[in-house]
């Protein structure tokens, strides 16, 4: 009687450390895995490549970003997040009444002044860009938490481009020689043509970027977070070719392929005199944004 006492209470013994032991194991577990944090993210409102014309009037843009990132926590209420986003960024720039002149020759080398005048322009400028952001986050709250989220991001631009295709304008030239202006004569660059559009090449950014809002525990190991961000870039990502190009570029060898370079890149020649549109283009962003976090 008292071996087979002995025997189950060595039984019991036995199995109590292994309980014991599993249920350390099984709650250590558990803290490993709440220090870690997958999220999906997406958001938009107004994601605009900021800028001031010489000439014209620039317009903020709507764009957006959706991303994958990672959390990890130090302790229950602060955590360093990183990972990758994708960001569309627009602006759109408009121009009424300008008139652009400038002595050039023709293709037969005869020396003229091109003229040209816009009753109304619109270009569309997009980019998209590749952000890697890194943020300490302060949350606090029992079951749904708010959260304050600090820190900054560098960007690499991916795509840049322009259109300004739905633009018209009327070319012509004066010959002084002649003492005529020719408005009509399209294989020499004359008469109504349209915008272009084509490709902006831009600089790396880099944002102060700020989020807030709630934290909603939906389950064990899932909250969905809701709230506002701002990226402010804090450098100059224009672009510009060591030599501006003109804005409404006369095309010498094939007259009829007439360019209109984007104001981002080029130059205004009015009577002669060339100015920057613009010198100085940062990003900015402020919406709303949704995660899910696992």
């Amino acid at each position: 009687m008292k071996k087979q006492f002995r025997k189950i209470t060595a039984i019991g013994l036995i199995v109590l450390l292994g309980t014991c032991s599993l249920s350390a194991q099984t709650r250590k577990h558990k803290l490993r895995l709440k220090r870690h944090e997958v999220v999906l993210c997406g958001g938009g409102g107004m994601s605009s490549l900021q800028y001031k014309a010489t000439a014209g009037k620039q317009s903020m843009g709507f764009g957006g970003q959706i991303g994958l990132g990672y959390n990890f926590f130090f302790i229950p209420q602060l955590n360093l997040g990183t990972g990758l986003e994708f960001a569309l960024y627009s602006a759109s720039f408009t121009m009424a009444g300008s008139s652009t002149t400038y002595m050039t020759t023709d293709i037969e080398n005869n020396p003229f002044e091109f003229r040209s005048k816009i009753n109304e322009f619109k270009e569309n400028q997009t980019l998209i860009m590749l952000q890697v952001p890194l943020m300490l986050q302060f949350q606090t709250g029992a079951k749904h938490k708010f959260y304050v989220a600090v820190g900054g991001k560098f960007g690499l631009p991916l795509s840049g481009k322009y259109n300004s295709s739905r633009t018209n304008i009327q070319n012509s030239g004066y010959y002084a020689e002649e003492d005529y202006e020719y408005t009509t004569q399209r294989f020499m660059g004359f008469g109504t043509f349209k915008g272009s559009r084509g490709n902006l090449s831009f600089k790396m950014a880099f944002f102060a970027s700020a989020e807030t809002g709630v934290k909603f525990m939906m389950s064990d190991g899932y909250a969905l977070y809701t709230g506002i961000y701002a990226d402010y870039g804090l450098t100059n990502i224009a672009n510009q070719p060591s030599e501006p190009l003109p804005f409404l570029q006369y095309n010498r060898e094939r007259p009829s392929d007439f360019s209109v370079n984007s104001i981002v890149t080029s130059r205004n020649m009015q009577n002669g005199n060339a100015q920057l549109f613009t010198n100085k283009i940062v990003p900015l962003a402020v919406g709303i944004k949704l995660k899910m976090a696992f």
